[in-house]
């Protein structure tokens, strides 16, 4: 879509001229996004040709807005469904500061502020998800779980050419499946809950975006997704202390200790399915942020097999991690 179409949908909806345009840079995704500005605020514009991954962020976008939650409007939505003009947030990042600042005295702030809103998100949306709106999986059953496996597999492993025994590898996959499929609690999984889709605004608000592929799934798996991304590289003092911030949230005891038994396989699968990530956009699609990103990547691997009692129930996968070469 040229830009010109992008301007003339937006003064259409704004009824002002358009001061300024910006083009934000692409990362993962297909997506494309504009900073507008007029004479009093600013908005950002989305163009995206996939249509089902737009509704399911529509659909949530209601949702989250409906019940007051700290995520994006949504405006203005063009009849084709791929462009759209949403809520201006804020210009930086948590990633940005965490980048900056590590551990500061702030980040720690904004982490526990974050983990607050997940959960409230995780309350106020209880039993109101209409998950036949969701984009690619209803939860994170069997399929997804299946697919993060062999991401890191195929885009990982096998375009590094590593040696393992492919029907131990599976038949092993297929026991971290039925592990998985049973974590508790259940609830929505926002799914890329990291710091680079939490925009964080100048009175220190954080808002929640990219979430158009949220489904059902154990409540847990965000909160590994935000506090062990490898860019953030956390120390285990810190993740240990926001983890128990985020499980003393909940008041039935049951449930902390369910979420607390919850961890470790999910931090199998999220290191899995990261890895598998920067594999295919590293190693196939050859982005430098990604292949940046993968000497971390293997470390923290490593350093989970190296320490979870049950990785030895997984040896051709315990094989293969330590395998990988940073």
């Amino acid at each position: 879509m040229e830009e010109k179409e992008i301007i003339q949908f937006f003064e259409d909806f704004s009824q002002e001229k358009l001061q300024q345009i910006l083009a934000l840079p692409q990362s993962g995704s297909s997506r494309k996004n504009f900073i507008a500005k007029t004479a009093k605020e600013k908005f950002v514009i989305t163009y995206n040709s996939n249509i089902a991954e737009n509704r399911a962020f529509f659909y949530f976008s209601k949702l989250f807005s409906d019940l007051s939650l700290n995520t994006p409007e949504i405006f203005k939505i063009n009849n084709d469904e791929n462009l759209y003009i949403q809520s201006y947030l804020g210009e930086i990042t948590l990633s940005e500061i965490i980048a900056k600042e590590g551990e500061s005295d702030r980040v720690k702030n904004l982490v526990q502020n974050a983990l607050s809103k997940l959960f409230s998100l995780q309350n106020a949306t209880r039993d109101k998800v209409d998950f036949a709106q969701t984009f690619e999986y209803k939860s994170y059953d069997e399929r997804p779980i299946l697919n993060d496996l062999f991401y890191f597999k195929n885009f990982f492993a096998d375009v590094l050419e590593l040696p393992y025994q492919k029907s131990k590898l599976i038949s092993e996959f297929l026991e971290i499946v039925k592990l998985v499929e049973n974590l508790h609690p259940k609830g929505l999984m926002l799914r890329d809950f990291q710091a680079r889709n939490i925009m964080v605004n100048v009175n220190n608000c954080v808002f929640f975006i990219d979430y158009q592929a949220a489904m059902q799934g154990p409540l847990m798996y965000d909160v590994v997704s935000f506090l062990f991304q490898a860019k953030a590289n956390f120390s285990e003092y810190f993740k240990n202390e926001m983890l128990s911030f985020y499980i003393n949230l909940f008041n039935d005891e049951l449930d902390r200790n369910k979420l607390k038994k919850s961890l470790e396989p999910l931090k199998l699968m999220r290191y899995l399915q990261v890895l598998g990530a920067y594999g295919f956009r590293g190693l196939v699609q050859k982005k430098e942020h990604f292949l940046a990103s993968i000497p971390k990547g293997v470390e923290n691997i490593q350093h989970f097999a190296n320490s979870w009692d049950e990785m030895k129930n997984y040896p051709e996968l315990e094989k293969l991690i330590f395998n990988l070469n940073p």
